[in-house]
């Protein structure tokens, strides 16, 4: 998500008390509110007892503080020694008066019920009946007092919220889900699942059912068949090593349970799967006219963002104004007359490519052309991106220009690489060869990752930038590696989000693959150098730093295959080299 989109979601919302109270529930008693008008911080002290929120219960400690939404209902009951509480009851709404805007990196805690336990620290409950204190008198700036110290402890809630602290408040579906991806591998057992998410059996399931539209041990069979359709598709393991790496005791069982799930066995889906790739490709291209190709009487016409280009002969001198380009032609064996490089003060071709563009110009930069020295070089085709549009008119003059997408899927464009320069084949068996090394890969990294999560982040001037499965290079990682995703990301649906680097521990990733600007910037800026001390911190929690040029630019087969390298080496085989 843009920063600017989620910033306003916060600074845009208005906190509101509407009324605040304090009593002494006394052992045995119970303090009980159904179908609530509007959120709630329930804060305790005192004694032990049980709290029951919407159906279901937690035993609470000494003192916790609870989170209530509109609708819901809640019990308390004091089972040893009196409890003391407090009640603040608030509205969350946008300033303009519209619906509330709140930033789609996770399930909302102003949306939804939670308990800190054992979390109700001295200040909390002090500045709580000081905000009652103050509403009591009824003067408007005492109110207004009031709803300052609001504002300061729903933040330190949602802090401690989201960074973990306490048992109930951690969503069971999240945490379920993902013990499961990391496990479904492995037997697992309804209780297990149970125990990990502190509830019972049945509440499982039907929280599980409600959210995933399956139970859990469904989900189980979905990933594990997810698993084995890849595998299929993608390599020639045996259907026996198959079902061994997904867990089934023997090959029969295993195919019995394939075919009940996708209708066929096994072995006829691998054959339906490789009679139907060549279809599928050409559907697959055509559903995308920006960036797809079709025959013609005159050869391939490659249909791109300015038009169709039809490949009459061979370009023998493309120029490329992204270095991505160059990653694919390089992968077809071909070197471009000239390419655009990375720096600032010196420029450069990116280390990964470097040597195969010995005899490449230098153009420029992605974001600055060298458009003299594009005209001086005189090539054949110039393929650049919608950055460059600006420029068409220059460049049209030159030589014929294709232009696509700068975040366009690297196949898609591999594949028209090979249309390009009559490399077809080639281009195919560079994606098959990439497929099925990650669909092994995937499940051998899935062994030593269980129970962990891997987080890709990128520190920017006084901010982290956060990198989902949507963004391309987080799709590498989480989609094509099958890395298992923090819980603080995994609901998202941007293709990264920005955070302070404070709640950067929030994150709560056993590996962070850190994009390193070092290179670019000439030195390591004081942001991620503070990042480093954060998390550096020993076994728990391993920092692998990458160069970020390579990691986001280079996007193609040369470049994401070295991804791969470094991922393998820093989680299978040490620690990565910048």
């Amino acid at each position: 998500m843009p920063l600017q989109e989620q910033t306003s979601g916060w600074s845009d919302t208005a906190i509101k008390m509407l009324d605040g109270y304090s009593g002494t529930l006394q052992t045995g008693s119970v303090l009980h509110e159904t179908d609530v008008t509007s959120n709630v911080l329930l804060l305790a002290y005192g004694g032990e007892g049980e709290l029951a929120m919407d159906g279901e219960g937690c035993h609470i400690g000494a003192s916790f503080a609870c989170h209530a939404v509109k609708g819901s209902s809640y019990t308390l009951t004091a089972r040893s020694e009196d409890i003391h509480y407090i009640v603040i009851k608030y509205k969350a709404s946008s300033m303009e008066g519209a619906s509330i805007v709140m930033p789609s990196y996770r399930k909302h805690p102003l949306r939804r019920a939670f308990v800190l336990n054992s979390a109700a620290h001295a200040e909390w409950i002090e500045n709580a009946e000081k905000m009652v204190a103050k509403w009591r008198r009824g003067e408007g700036l005492e109110r207004f007092y009031a709803n300052a110290l609001l504002q300061g402890m729903i933040y330190e809630l949602i802090m401690a919220y989201e960074r973990g602290q306490g048992g109930a408040e951690s969503d069971m579906v999240d945490v379920v889900a993902s013990y499961i991806a990391s496990h479904y591998r492995q037997n697992l057992e309804l209780k297990e699942l149970a125990v990990l998410a502190g509830c019972s059996v049945r509440q499982l399931q039907r929280r599980f059912k409600q959210e995933k539209q399956l139970g859990p041990m469904e989900y189980v069979i979905q990933l594990r068949m997810e698993s084995a359709s890849r595998m299929l598709r993608h390599t020639d393991a045996s259907i026996g090593e198959i079902a061994d790496k997904l867990g089934y005791r023997d090959m029969y069982y295993f195919s019995r349970a394939f075919k009940k799930y996708v209708g066929v066995p096994p072995l006829h889906y691998r054959h339906a799967a490789a009679s139907r790739t060549d279809a599928d490709y050409a559907k697959a291209l055509l559903q995308n006219r920006s960036a797809s190709s079709y025959e013609s009487a005159q050869g391939p016409v490659i249909c791109h963002m300015q038009g169709e280009y039809i490949v009459t002969e061979t370009s023998q001198r493309i120029a490329v104004l992204d270095v991505q380009y160059a990653d694919h032609l390089l992968a077809l064996g071909l070197s471009p007359v000239g390419s655009v490089g990375l720096g600032s003060s010196v420029l450069s071709f990116p280390q990964c490519l470097r040597a195969g563009l010995q005899h490449t110009e230098l153009l420029g930069t992605y974001e600055y052309p060298d458009l003299p020295a594009v005209e001086r070089l005189a090539p054949d085709l110039i393929i650049c991106t919608e950055v460059h549009e600006q420029y068409l008119e220059r460049l049209s003059g030159i030589a014929p220009v294709v232009m696509f997408k700068r975040n366009e899927n690297w196949q898609t464009i591999l594949s028209l690489f090979g249309e390009l320069t009559g490399k077809r084949a080639e281009a195919k068996q560079i994606i098959a060869d990439y497929l099925r090394r990650t669909a092994l890969l995937s499940e051998e990294l899935a062994t030593v990752l269980a129970s962990k999560s891997v987080a890709l982040i990128r520190p920017l001037d006084s901010l982290i930038r956060v990198h989902s499965a949507a963004h391309r290079t987080g799709a590498v990682l989480y989609r094509d590696l099958g890395l298992p995703v923090p819980l603080f990301v995994a609901d998202t649906s941007d293709t990264a989000y920005h955070i302070s680097v404070e709640r950067l521990p929030a994150v709560q990733a056993s590996h962070y693959f850190l994009l390193s600007n070092e290179l670019m910037q000439d030195g390591i800026s004081a942001t991620e150098q503070r990042v480093l001390g954060m998390l550096d911190t020993g076994e728990q929690q391993q920092v692998h730093s990458v160069d970020a040029a390579t990691w986001i630019g280079c996007y193609g087969p040369v470049g994401i295959n070295g991804i791969v390298d470094q991922v393998e080496q820093a989680l299978l085989g040490g620690e990565v080299a910048l």
